[in-house]
């Protein structure tokens, strides 16, 4: 299988679905990570300038924990757009990957960044499949699945359709938050604890749940076509996801 994980922010896809990404990578998938802005506003004593490198670097070392591929497409923070220009870097970003499945922001979360990247990530595995679409790599056969994730602390998103239990590869999720020194650092200054700290409890309050130590959500995007949970293993697939039962 081949999956892609559409990102605004370095540390946004490990906040979310790093656990599900670890399962996908044990199990012989190949994982890109795309993150669509530089993260430069990410510092409140740096320039604009050396947080986009600083946090670059730590991206690429976050990836390198899977073995995971890092397109960074290096978008003003704070100002992405859906724009002609940024939806044909979607759907460049979808043809080079071609993905079994995509994971993305939620449409109705907090941060606008996040909610153009949900935009972006819709339109472009449709457009991706039209070979009129002139693009650096050849069109899609197929619409990926789309699988829109976790809100911080789960609010905004409202309830998800599928949890995955990520029990076993929780040590791999946090290794990978704890390569964002920098935004580490800056959250226990502003917080007195760290984004591996409150994703741990994010993950927490998911597994309670569905009855398992640690989980991730998702939901399932409704337009056409629609994706439903089966489309996390796709038929023919060797890969398995831990997949737990919906809630009552």
């Amino acid at each position: 299988m081949r999956i892609l994980a559409m990102g605004a922010h370095p540390d946004d896809v490990e906040l979310f679905c790093a656990g599900t990404l670890a399962h996908y990578v044990r199990q012989g998938a190949h994982v890109t990570v795309a993150i669509f802005t530089n993260g430069e506003l990410g510092s409140r004593t740096l320039s604009p300038e050396e947080t986009a490198a600083v946090r670059e670097r730590e991206a690429l070392r976050a990836v390198g924990v899977l073995g995971a591929e890092l397109l960074w497409l290096g978008a003003p923070d704070g100002f992405l757009f859906d724009t002609p220009d940024t939806r044909r870097e979607a759907v460049d970003v979808v043809r080079r990957s071609r993905p079994d499945v995509i994971f993305a922001h939620h449409p109705g979360d907090y941060h606008p960044d996040h909610r153009a990247v949900s935009q972006l990530a819709s339109a472009a595995r449709l457009l991706a499949r039209e070979p009129s679409l002139p693009s650096p790599h050849p069109a899609t056969d197929r619409v990926a699945p789309l699988f829109y994730m976790d809100t911080l602390l789960g609010t905004n998103g409202g309830t998800p359709d599928v949890w995955v239990d990520i029990t076993e590869t929780m040590e791999a999720k946090e290794a990978m938050l704890s390569e964002h020194l920098s935004q580490n650092d800056a959250r226990r200054q502003r917080k007195g604890a760290d984004f591996v700290d409150l994703t741990k409890q994010q993950a927490e309050y998911r597994g309670q749940q569905v009855g398992v130590r640690y989980a991730e959500a998702f939901t399932c995007a409704p337009s056409h076509p629609a994706t439903s949970a089966l489309d996390l293993t796709p038929a023919g697939d060797d890969v398995r996801l831990p997949l737990c039962a919906t809630p009552r």
